[in-house]
């Protein structure tokens, strides 16, 4: 899905809200009063038109929803871009959030834990729900003993190679680290941007500063690090930032990454103009697409491993932290269960069949046909995961995100030396407990 739309930044998000008063009577629009009960849903989810992976599976999951409940009025707003971002915090705020809306786990939903602003499900889905789920899949979303979303899709960011390009150039789809480099040299000297980045808004960077510290460090010392039970200026993420520094240099990302949006970046990858992307699978709709130039000319790869480093090139940066919570203050919580659970498992069903992730969900069977190609062959890429790191704006709270940020655009602006980053990384975050 796609990140911007996710979160304004953070892929794309969903928001539902049953309205005050639904299933509760005294709003007029009650099973009492002879009308539909009234479910307001809010989403990043503006146009129905989209081909944005997540965008088609919200829209057929809110369909099929519809459909299955007909005694029940699905009201739908979206709202696209960084607005919603900052709508869900301000209605936090003033306690007025929906009564189910999507948002990420991890450090960014601390606020609405601590805040008492969503509900905890362990009673609701003591009814077989969690036995119906992938192992692991709500980590991300239980605090302390208490589960408070159950997941979509377990996401993962790969990176994408343009084919045609790189037959055109004499090369060959990189499986090593020298044969990576080899062919950002020789794709740069063809004019041909090596790799998308869209650095201006910051977290497509983050993303390949986080797979290259996976690759340095490994799964397990990257996690501590961002959960605080490790250090972030160890030897090896200070060699992974000067392998970050080396690309820069190298022409990697061309000549203007710091002033590319991550919609500037996915278009020139689109459009043939750079040959490879790193990114999440909420690009597989619009690689796929009819329309699409590049349809049936990209194949995803898993970054190569890096010489001297302690991660494998099994180890992924993503896993699962998209949710849907149900707000605290919701009335008649049983009745409006069946609905949140059968919304968020027939998105994630719709959204493995676009090509955004993998399920969450454990399925007896899946209709390989309709899947998207892309997500076909990233799903085998991952079932041999030997672990998974995710997205560093998701798990880290809400200083220590913009401490990141702050550093990570200066250092790759050539303001910081690899040495300087880590260790402002350990002193901002890792020091601050």
């Amino acid at each position: 899905m796609n990140r911007t739309k996710r979160f304004g930044l953070i892929a794309c998000a969903v928001a539902v809200t049953f309205a005050a008063g639904a299933y509760a009577g005294g709003q007029g629009e009650s099973k009492a009063s002879g009308q539909k009960a009234k479910i307001t849903l809010w989403s990043q989810f503006a146009d129905p038109k989209s081909m944005d992976s997540g965008a088609i599976a919200f829209f057929k999951a809110l369909e099929n929803t519809r459909t299955r409940f007909p005694d029940v009025e699905i009201e739908h707003v979206g709202t696209g871009g960084e607005a919603y971002k900052q709508k869900i915090p301000v209605a936090g705020a003033a306690n007025e959030l929906p009564d189910m809306f999507f948002w990420w786990g991890g450090g960014t939903a601390e606020p609405f834990i601590k805040g008492n602003r969503v509900l905890a499900l362990n009673d609701l889905a003591s009814d077989g729900t969690l036995k119906r789920l992938v192992p692991g899949t709500t980590d991300n979303f239980v605090f302390g003993d208490k589960l408070y979303g159950l997941p979509i899709y377990i996401s993962t960011a790969q990176l994408y190679v343009n084919k045609e390009l790189f037959l055109n150039a004499g090369l060959k789809v990189p499986a090593t680290w020298d044969e990576l480099t080899t062919a950002i040299v020789a794709l740069k000297a063809k004019g041909i941007i090596p790799i998308a980045l869209g650095a201006k808004d910051r977290w497509p960077a983050m993303f390949w500063n986080a797979i290259l510290d996976i690759r340095m460090g490994g799964v397990s010392a990257m996690n501590a690090a961002l959960k605080k039970t490790g250090p972030f200026n160890t030897p090896e993420f200070v060699a992974a930032a000067k392998k970050f520094d080396e690309l820069i240099k190298l022409g990697a990302f061309g000549d203007n990454y710091m002033g590319t949006s991550y919609d500037d970046s996915v278009n020139l990858f689109l459009t043939g103009k750079a040959a490879m992307i790193y990114m999440g699978a909420w690009v597989n709709g619009q690689i796929e697409a009819d329309n699409s130039p590049v349809k049936g000319k990209v194949v995803p790869i898993n970054v190569p491993a890096v010489p001297g480093g302690k991660g494998s090139s099994n180890d992924w940066h993503g896993g699962c932290g998209e949710t849907f919570f149900m707000n605290a203050n919701l009335k008649n919580k049983e009745q409006v269960w069946p609905v949140y659970k059968y919304f968020v498992e027939t998105m994630a069903k719709e959204a493995f069949l676009a090509g955004s992730g993998s399920s969450a969900w454990l399925s007896e069977s899946s209709d390989v046909a309709k899947m998207n190609i892309l997500a076909l062959q990233i799903g085998l890429l991952s079932a041999k995961a030997t672990g998974f790191s995710y997205w560093w704006d998701q798990i880290l709270t809400g200083n220590d995100t913009e401490s990141m940020f702050g550093s990570l655009m200066q250092f790759i602006a050539g303001k910081s030396s690899p040495e300087q980053y880590a260790q402002e990384l350990q002193t901002k975050i890792s020091d601050r407990k």
